[in-house]
């Protein structure tokens, strides 16, 4: 008893008392002789009879036990107890683990088992899924949200290019309440086309069939840049884009995805181009701009003179202070100051940068003067600096924060309204329209002034 498998179960139970050709075909339908599957037109073909014969013969020769209220079958139990510990699991780890445990010795696979269970009635506590790369055996509630858990880990991958089993599991969950959980989830994706573990334990993977956003892409970025450096340099360089990375992968998790990665080599803690990407392939729109511009006059700049260059060569403002703000490529190095990502520079060269900068803003203050007239009217002025000439925003000053707000008619010099001047928080903005129509620039002066009764604000322009 202690030695006896699945198989001589199933033949001493359905087939011993057959006639010996019945008794063959049983054996080789069933697969107790191989461990695999056949169809009816297999074995009928092997023993020239119609599969609507070998289909009868099978009836016949199984249906007496079938009759029984009761089946012994031992060995059968103890399978089904196993599979149902271990659920969900690989099909092809349980059958190894049913081998192993010498349940059967020809390798029975588990649609076999489940038929064999069947015929015993016994009810099985597994279905079988097949899904990308091999068969899950899952319990019958589970088997839809199995590929529904692979569909969904290849849509975060692809555009995130990896991921991990615990946000999925909380994601797929919403859909299949009770019916999944993280080994599930686990046990699913290790089954998806090109899937590999990057950290285990932790649960991150990626799936290299369908990656192509996120992670691949940003490491080639950095690498075109950078052709080396260190892998907590990458990670500060990743969450510049708090969108796609808020919280980059974890350090272990970021070097295992590199050495997996063709033409990134690893070592120690350092991450290096082999041979690194061509930034001029690699990047495209601002953020190559970005780039050439600073291998042009850098590696290091002021931001404004870098802001010049780049909207002389056709770069709009606002995509250049965003890029500047999010790309992986480019790094802050003082206040007001960038360059390239990795570039070594001096403190000397940057507290440089930074000083001239302090004294071109201190000769180019916005707000040059304010007061009030006879008849108690508020005015202001202001020499127009980059900032202000492009966006039209203007401050105003704190003493008068609680008597300049609201909002105000805005009147030419001649008295013809020309639109409306807002201020809330001591900012005034309404002057794009005006600016724009007189051509305004740089170094302009402008002189506002608001009849806080009237609630009008005259506006005047004068070039220096």
């Amino acid at each position: 008893m202690a030695n006896r498998t699945l198989e001589d179960e199933l033949i001493e139970i359905f087939a011993t008392k057959a006639h010996a050709r019945n008794r063959q075909i049983v054996v080789g339908y069933y697969g107790w002789e191989d461990g695999q599957r056949h169809t009816l037109t297999e074995i009928g073909t092997q023993f020239g009879v119609t599969r609507e014969r070998i289909r009868q013969i099978c009836a016949k020769v199984t249906c007496g036990p079938r009759s029984a209220k009761k089946i012994v079958a031992p060995v059968m139990d103890r399978a089904l107890a196993l599979i149902d510990k271990r659920l969900p699991c690989s099909a092809d780890a349980l059958e190894a683990e049913l081998a192993e445990r010498g349940l059967t010795s020809v390798g029975m696979c588990l649609e076999n088992v489940a038929n064999g269970a069947k015929l015993l009635k016994r009810p099985a506590p597994f279905k079988i899924v097949s899904l990308e790369a091999g068969r899950l055996a899952v319990r019958p509630r589970q088997v839809n949200a199995a590929p529904a858990i692979i569909d969904l880990a290849k849509k975060v991958v692809y555009f995130r290019g990896l991921a991990t089993v615990g946000a999925i599991n909380r994601t797929i969950s919403k859909c299949y309440r009770g019916r999944v959980g993280t080994k599930l989830v686990a046990e699913a994706v290790k089954l998806a086309e090109g899937f590999s573990w990057l950290d285990e334990r932790a649960g991150w993977f990626r799936i290299r069939a369908v990656e192509k956003h996120g992670l691949p892409k940003t490491i080639a970025k950095i690498l075109s840049v950078a052709a080396e450096l260190t892998v907590s340099r990458m990670r500060t360089a990743m969450s510049h884009n708090r969108r796609m990375w808020e919280n980059p992968p974890p350090a272990g998790v970021l070097l295992e995805y590199c050495r997996q990665t063709p033409d990134v080599r690893v070592e120690g803690r350092r991450i290096i181009g082999d041979p690194p990407p061509n930034w001029k392939k690699t990047l495209t729109g601002v953020e190559r701009g970005l780039v050439s511009v600073l291998k042009k006059h850098g590696p290091v700049m002021d931001r404004g003179a870098m802001e010049e260059l780049c909207v002389r060569g056709g770069m709009n403002r606002f995509s250049f202070h965003g890029f500047v703000s999010w790309s992986p490529v480019i790094e802050q190095f003082g206040h007001s100051v960038y360059g390239l990502l990795g570039t070594k520079v001096s403190k000397e060269t940057i507290n440089d940068l930074v000083a001239r900068r302090r004294e071109q803003r201190s000769t180019r203050r916005v707000l040059d003067s304010h007061g009030r007239t006879d008849d108690g009217k508020v005015w202001l002025s202001y020499r127009l600096s980059k900032a202000a000439s492009t966006y039209a925003v203007i401050t105003v000053p704190a003493a008068l924060k609680k008597v300049v707000r609201g909002r105000f008619t805005l009147l030419s010099d001649e008295g013809d309204e020309i639109g409306t001047l807002a201020t809330k928080d001591g900012l005034a903005w309404g002057l794009g329209a005006f600016l724009r129509r007189h051509g305004a620039r740089i170094g302009d002066r402008i002189m506002l002034t608001l009849d806080l009764k009237e609630r009008t604000a005259v506006v005047t322009l004068e070039s220096p």
